[in-house]
C-alpha cells in the first residue's frame, strides 16, 4: 500500500513537472514547432532530412518575419480588440483615410511582399540543398495551405471544413491515409 501511494505521487510530480515544461515554452516556438511538425509530413521529410531542414526552415521564417514586419494598427485598437458592448460606443466611427494615406498604405504593403519575395528566392538554393526535387516543388504551395488555414482560424473561422463532403478529409480512391502524428501538447496546433 505504501508503495503504491509513493509510486501515485511519484507519477504525478512527473506529470506537473511535465505540464509546466510545456507551459514554460515560448508561444512563438510551440507555432514553430507545429508548423514544422506539419511541413514534415506533408512534404514526407525523413529523419536524415529533417535536421537540416528545420535548421534551414527556422532561418527562413525569421527572415520572412522581418522582410513582413508588422501592419499598422487602425483607430488606436490592438490587434483582435472589439469594440465596447456599451451601446454609446457599438459602432466606434472610423477614421476616414485620405487619398495619399491610402496610397501610403499600399506602397508599404506591396513593399513588404517585394521583401517577402526577395527572401524566398534566396532561400530557394538553401532548400534546395536539402530536399529532393518533388518536396522543393510543393514547399511553397504547403506553405501557403499552412499560412492559409492559420489566417481562417485566426478570423474565427475555427474549424477547418469538410473536404469534397467526405468527413475528416479522407482521400477518394483505394489509397489508405496515412495516420497524422498527434500534436505534443496535447492540443490541435494547426
Amino acid at each position: 500500500m505504501k508503495r503504491s501511494l509513493i509510486l501515485i505521487a511519484m507519477v504525478l510530480v512527473a506529470f506537473t513537472a511535465y505540464a509546466q515544461d510545456k507551459k514554460d515554452q515560448d508561444p512563438k516556438e510551440r507555432f514553430f514547432q507545429a508548423r514544422v511538425k506539419e511541413m514534415v509530413y506533408r512534404l514526407n521529410i525523413t529523419d536524415e532530412q529533417k535536421p537540416e531542414f528545420v535548421k534551414i526552415y527556422r532561418a527562413y521564417s525569421e527572415a520572412m518575419r522581418e522582410a513582413m514586419g508588422t501592419m499598422p494598427k487602425r483607430d488606436g485598437m490592438k490587434k483582435g480588440e472589439r469594440p465596447k458592448a456599451d451601446a454609446s460606443q457599438a459602432k466606434p466611427e472610423r477614421k476616414k483615410i485620405t487619398k495619399e494615406e491610402a496610397v501610403k498604405m499600399e506602397k508599404a504593403k506591396v513593399e513588404r511582399q517585394m521583401k517577402a519575395q526577395e527572401v524566398k528566392l534566396q532561400y530557394i538554393d538553401e532548400f534546395a540543398k536539402v530536399l529532393e526535387p518533388e518536396q522543393l516543388v510543393r514547399f511553397s504551395g504547403v506553405e501557403q495551405q499552412i499560412q492559409q488555414k492559420l489566417r481562417t482560424r485566426q478570423q474565427g473561422k475555427g474549424r477547418p471544413r469538410m473536404q469534397g463532403g467526405r468527413p475528416n478529409g479522407q482521400r477518394q480512391g483505394n489509397r489508405p491515409q496515412r495516420p497524422r502524428p498527434q500534436a505534443e501538447s496535447g492540443e490541435d496546433a494547426l
